[in-house]
């Protein structure tokens, strides 16, 4: 051997190999491992993004480079345009169907009424509804010859979020008009009693944001065993004016009815959050927080009963459009020709918005499919976050890289066994080889993950 010295490094070589030693200057580079590919081409959410990075997946923002991505995360109305390209390897945050189903004010409404007539006593958590223009006359009816009602209503228009829109009103008058804006516009408008009593925290009206994820396994016959869960976290958004009974003089103040947070965070009296670690002051709380200040002040045992009427009310009404839902996930996505051996491609996280009375009863009020992950505070920082983080795992734990070759070589196998005039009694589970471990597949059948609790189906032990 001789030594040679390459720009100042000393390297050994044979003695007589003319091949000239590797210089320092141009390191042999390794081939990067492939590792899952995260579509957020049409998320725009900071927390998104880092809880994708943080599990090592590679961030695709080009739309245009995303079809072959193995998650899809999408944040915005181009949905309906991404199921289409969703392979049985692939999974996206969204149900086909869910939003008509029930983020739409009007099909809530809608889907909400037929199960209070099958099933009165189990359906009370919807105060009572109309829909504008079609149950005007429903609503006449209501009024005294005066037109005006001692009841307090609240219209809220379907196409609209973030409080727009929305007012109080005892006159029938304004009902009228505000059918006959949405008759001439062909838009719908909800219209519910109000909820006058409200619980109150120092004398201030608030909601709950509560965060319900809503994921699948296939069954044997190809369709869906639908797994529920319950984030023990979430917001207590507060309204900003102290609370008062509506009356003619304070019925057009927002900030005293109206708890959204895009109305509130713009009042002068609106106190934002500073800390994580205190998320029990100011106008936005957490949720983990409100529970235990109701078993502070009530008791364990009534803090467990608010807890799974909650998990009820969440369960009910996402159970309601099972069926809808089954069958839209089976036209919306591409042919699975494996058999169903890639799983349940969709999952997604609702913003279900509750509103309790003075008893501490809960009140469906909203849905959100699209809820916001902004975090313009720490508090907002560390709960989404962990939701983000948590879900991923739960949904999208088990994929590798290689999923697509996976499908790809059993859509194959299948194929050639069925040439062959094999048939197959029912669609098998992931061969052995790529089976992803017992712990891996029993994550959706846990009772709890984490900051999760599952809801659906029922633990045993509930």
């Amino acid at each position: 051997r001789e030594a040679v010295n390459v720009g100042g490094a000393v390297e050994e070589r044979r003695a007589g190999d003319s091949t000239p030693a590797a210089s320092s200057s141009e390191p042999r580079t390794k081939k990067k491992a492939p590792c899952i590919s995260f579509n957020a081409s049409h998320s725009d959410y900071e927390a998104v993004a880092a809880a994708a990075e943080a599990r090592g997946w590679k961030l695709v923002k080009s739309g245009e480079k995303a079809n072959n991505c193995n998650v899809h995360w999408i944040d915005d109305g181009t949905i309906g345009d991404w199921f289409k390209k969703v392979e049985p390897w692939m999974r996206v945050n969204h149900f086909p169907g869910m939003n008509n189903a029930l983020a739409r004010k009007t099909r809530l409404a809608r889907n909400m009424a037929r199960m209070q007539r099958l099933f009165s006593k189990a359906y009370q958590f919807l105060p009572p509804t109309w829909v504008l223009p079609d149950d005007l006359a429903d609503l006449e009816r209501r009024f005294g010859p005066d037109a005006e009602s001692k009841l307090i209503y609240i219209v809220k228009p379907d196409h609209l979020c973030q409080g727009k829109g929305i007012f109080l009103t005892t006159e029938l008058r304004r009902l009228k008009n505000a059918a006959v804006e949405m008759r001439t516009k062909n838009e719908t408008a909800v219209v519910q009693r109000y909820i006058t009593r409200p619980l109150l925290i120092e004398g201030l009206k608030f909601d709950l944001r509560l965060y319900f994820l809503v994921a699948g396994k296939l069954n044997s016959e190809g369709g869906l065993d639908m797994r529920c869960f319950l984030f023990r976290d979430g917001l207590v958004r507060l309204c900003t004016a102290a609370y008062e009974a509506p009356t003619a003089e304070t019925m057009d103040n927002k900030c005293m009815h109206l708890t959204n947070y895009a109305v509130n965070k713009h009042s002068s009296d609106f106190q934002a959050n500073t800390s994580a670690e205190e998320d029990g002051t100011g106008s936005k709380r957490s949720l983990r927080w409100f529970l235990k200040y109701i078993e502070e002040t009530h008791g364990e045992k009534e803090r467990r009963k608010l807890w799974l009427k909650l998990m009820g009310l969440c369960v009910k009404t996402v159970l309601t459009v099972q069926p809808t839902l089954e069958g839209e996930c089976l036209g919306a996505f591409p042919k699975d020709l494996s058999g169903g051996q890639m799983g349940w491609r969709c999952f997604e996280v609702l913003g279900i918005d509750v509103m309790l009375d003075a008893k501490r009863k809960p009140y469906l009020i909203e849905i959100n499919h699209l809820p916001s992950f902004t975090t313009d505070s720490p508090l907002d920082e560390d709960i989404k976050r962990r939701l983000l983080d948590q879900v991923l795992e739960l949904t999208c734990g088990t994929l590798t890289a290689r999923d697509r070759k996976i499908y790809e070589q059993l859509a194959r196998e299948r194929r050639e066994a069925g040439a062959a005039g094999a048939t197959a009694a029912q669609p098998a589970g992931p061969s052995q080889e790529n089976d992803p471990g017992p712990e891996a597949q029993s994550l959706l059948d846990a009772d709890e993950y984490k900051d999760f609790e599952r809801a659906y189906p029922p633990p045993e032990s509930a």
